[in-house]
């Protein structure tokens, strides 16, 4: 799996750029390189000067949200069973196309189909792509007299990459009947109906989907707390909304003596596995079950743990010491700005410029500062979820440490913050002088996305979801309000 994923990623990667030969031989040893466990490349051709490195895409469901390549292969065999002709043509959507769509492929070559395949990559805005073809292959694929398949690991929020590619397959004159959509999951009407794209949410129950075959549950699995199942089992309410779609696959298992969470296929996992282990080592983290090594999965024991209703001093100063193990532990470069991307959000959501704060280290932080991620065990306050959070879809991404600082006083309060802050000095030894304009700054940014990101999961999360997401969006935007009217004064000041 790992070598399929890193080989699809080289594909996507090829597709988008415009290379010579040369450095189409660097990329393919790289790649190479990488599936034989990270070998030494060879040095470049005499006369060659250094390139540049390819941009090979990270596609989200392998790594976040439990998508099996090989379900999608399943699925594939399924249609085949029922599917008129034996000739067909597979259209991947890059970036998770250039995974998906060799599969699929393979599958259907293995069922007796000819199966041809390639990739486009959608354009244009997030809830509005589009979709063109080389002149030459739109001539390919208008003349194709089979059956398409449209595999991609949609719909998202829009569903609009589903969406270009049927109206592409339409411009080319291919009936309706011929396309089927092969996808991660199927909307339900009312799900459909939220799809942000209004054609697409207009015209998805019509259209032929199938969708791909679900993650197996782990080993000795017997319960699933995915999309917020895990509130009842772990003495959570219904005030910690969830949208479900962005929530990672969690369950439990070995009756009920392990919770096992989804932590990305291939490297990914692995990395995932690692930074549970050295957060248990730390002292911060759960504990991890013995067995190990299981294809995506990351086994935790489960403890009885109360959870953290009110802040208190001593949790306070175990926040701020773990903030300074994450600052110091993840630490992956020098002194850096905020992204454009997150600059670019602030000042949206705020309506207003805002000067950029100080630069700081870049870390790849723990990204989730909410209450449900705490509790205490017999042994001490412990850190929940903190393994792949901070390079997720979403903001920050590896960012300055002094956006976890200001998560906490949004989360738990000014005081709280303060008192978190002060224990983060201490144990990191930064000074008060350095760090508060860095924090005046991400704790508006944080309260600026946590109410956007809430209000879009009003909309889409559904019905039981939806008044928790209105009532912290509403309590978010008090605090951006605040925090930006307190960042533009500090920085007349």
């Amino acid at each position: 799996m790992e070598a399929l994923l890193a080989l699809a990623r080289l594909d996507c990667a090829l597709a988008d750029a415009d290379l010579d030969h040369d450095a189409v031989a660097a990329a393919c040893l790289q790649a190479a390189a990488a599936c034989l466990g990270h070998a030494p490349l060879p040095p470049p051709p005499a006369g060659h000067g250094p390139r540049a490195p390819l941009a090979a895409p990270q596609p989200e469901g392998p790594r976040f949200y439990g998508l099996d390549p090989l379900g999608f292969a399943a699925a594939a065999r399924r249609w085949a069973g029922r599917a008129a002709g034996r000739e067909v043509f597979i259209l991947g959507l890059r970036s998770m196309g250039s995974v998906l769509a060799p599969i699929v492929a393979a599958a259907l070559a293995a069922e007796g189909m000819a199966a041809a395949w390639t990739t486009l990559r959608p354009a244009g805005p997030p809830f509005a792509r589009r979709l063109e073809a080389p002149a030459a292959l739109g001539r390919r694929l208008s003349g194709f007299p089979g059956a398409f398949l449209v595999v991609d690991e949609g719909p998202g929020l829009s569903g609009s990459s589903f969406g270009a590619a049927f109206s592409l397959l339409a411009s080319l004159a291919v009936p309706s009947r011929r396309i089927t959509l092969l996808a991660s999951w199927a909307p339900t009407p009312e799900q459909a109906a939220r799809l942000c794209h209004p054609g697409v949410a207009a015209a998805w129950p019509g259209w032929n989907v199938i969708a791909a075959d679900p993650l197996p549950a782990p080993a000795r699995a017997c319960g699933n707390l995915s999309g917020g199942a895990w509130r009842a089992s772990f003495g959570h309410h219904q005030d910690s909304p969830v949208w479900g779609t962005h929530a990672r696959l969690l369950h439990l298992a070995d009756h009920g003596q392990t919770v096992v969470k989804f932590a990305g296929l291939g490297a990914w996992g692995r990395a995932a596995r690692e930074r549970a282990a050295h957060l248990e080592a730390a002292g911060f983290g759960p504990r991890l079950a013995a067995a190990q090594g299981e294809e995506g999965w990351v086994r935790y024991r489960r403890e009885a743990a109360r959870p953290l209703d009110q802040p208190t001093r001593a949790w306070c100063e175990f926040a701020g010491r773990y903030l300074a193990w994450v600052a110091s532990e993840y630490r992956l470069a020098d002194a850096q700005p905020p992204t454009a991307a997150m600059v670019a959000m602030l000042e949206e959501n705020l309506g207003a410029h805002c000067a950029l704060p100080p630069e700081a280290p870049l870390i790849a932080l723990d990204g989730r500062m909410l209450p449900e991620e705490w509790g205490e065990t017999a042994r001490g306050f412990v850190k929940f979820d903190a393994t792949d959070h901070g390079d997720d879809p979403f903001f920050p991404g590896p960012a300055d440490i002094a956006w976890d600082l200001a998560a906490i006083a949004a989360e738990f309060g000014a005081a709280a913050g303060a008192a978190a802050a002060a224990a983060y000095r201490r144990a990191s030894g930064e000074r008060a002088r350095a760090l508060a304009p860095r924090l005046a700054w991400h704790a508006a940014a944080y309260a600026a996305f946590r109410q956007a990101y809430c209000s879009l999961a009003a909309e889409q999360a559904g019905d039981a979801e939806a008044p928790g997401f209105r009532r912290q969006a509403a309590r978010y935007a008090a605090i951006a309000n605040r925090r930006g009217r307190e960042l533009r004064r500090w920085r007349s000041a």
